[in-house]
């Protein structure tokens, strides 16, 4: 009989999260599991049952849409065997029925069938998508940015992120999330930012997101090459890792000069089939009317 397995016990959960804690191929579901302090449901599935190649992640939250992660553990890739995953999550979870948005994180390849999917046989319209490369820290490289000390020029100095910081967050924030999300992000979950001195301003910032990957990093034109944008990574890195994190960053594929930065960073590892950066997609879908 064909099944999909669902993890719905917290012993199973914990099962699978120290099961995907040391390879990338499941890094952002191993983040996903991970104990959150404020208020969602996670619903997690495997397919095939018993040799679980394909991972899907229901993330469910106030005030926002319904986050999927969907992952391939290891490099062998069956249309076919996907695609009767992704069917039976669909009837299984029915969160394509009942919700009229949702977003979908997967590879590249994977995010292609899924689309697919989720327009042809479900009605719904494709949203924002945004591609990235994914960069984590291996546990060499965990260790050796927690022995980091920045100095900062004169008249900086390294803080936290406020709950009226919210605003000018989404000012310059690409994916333009609600403030309220914003600050319950900044309440609930780790940041980094440097402020001016003299002034208390926030010139440089990052957070992290619901999915656990470091996010919506921003330097104040003004204020580049300094220095400052490797300060409040680092920092935010640190802080993540005193939490028993694994630190991972989702980088655009447009800022060329920040993946050039990153993989030649000693600091960071990227994620790679073959040799080949691995594509990770980001796509939202919105049921037609």
């Amino acid at each position: 009989m064909i099944m999909l397995k669902e993890h719905s016990t917290p012993q199973e959960k914990q099962k699978a999260f120290e099961m995907s804690q040391n390879t990338p191929d499941l890094l952002l579901i191993h983040a996903a599991l991970f104990p959150a302090p404020y208020e969602r449901q996670v619903k997690l599935f495997a397919y095939p049952f018993s040799t679980p190649t394909y991972w899907f992640l229901l993330n469910i939250q106030k005030n926002t849409a319904p986050f999927v992660v969907v992952a391939q553990d290891g490099d062998s890739y069956d249309k076919n065997t996907f695609l009767t995953a992704l069917k039976l999550f669909s009837v299984k979870t029915r969160i394509l029925e009942s919700e009229e948005q949702i977003e979908f994180g997967a590879e590249a390849h994977l995010m292609h069938e899924i689309a697919k999917f989720v327009m042809q046989e479900e009605g719904h319209r494709p949203g924002i998508r945004h591609e990235h490369h994914v960069f984590y820290m291996t546990p060499d490289q965990m260790a050796r940015v927690q022995k980091v000390e920045c100095s900062l020029p004169y008249g900086f100095e390294e803080s936290n992120l406020k709950l009226e910081d919210a605003e000018e967050v989404f000012i310059h924030s690409e994916c333009k999330q609600p403030v309220e999300l914003i600050r319950q992000r900044i309440e609930y979950l780790p940041s980094s930012c440097i402020r001016q001195s003299s002034t208390g301003v926030v010139v440089s910032r990052e957070l992290r997101s619901f999915s656990g990957a470091m996010v919506d990093q921003y330097t104040m034109p003004e204020h580049r090459r300094q220095g400052l944008g490797q300060a409040v990574e680092i920092s935010l890195a640190q802080k993540i890792i005193s939490l028993d994190g694994t630190p991972f960053k989702l980088v655009p594929t447009f800022l060329t000069s920040i993946l050039l930065s990153s993989q030649e960073s000693p600091f960071w590892s990227m994620w790679s089939r073959n040799t080949f950066p691995v594509p990770y997609v980001l796509q939202a879908f919105r049921k037609s009317l």
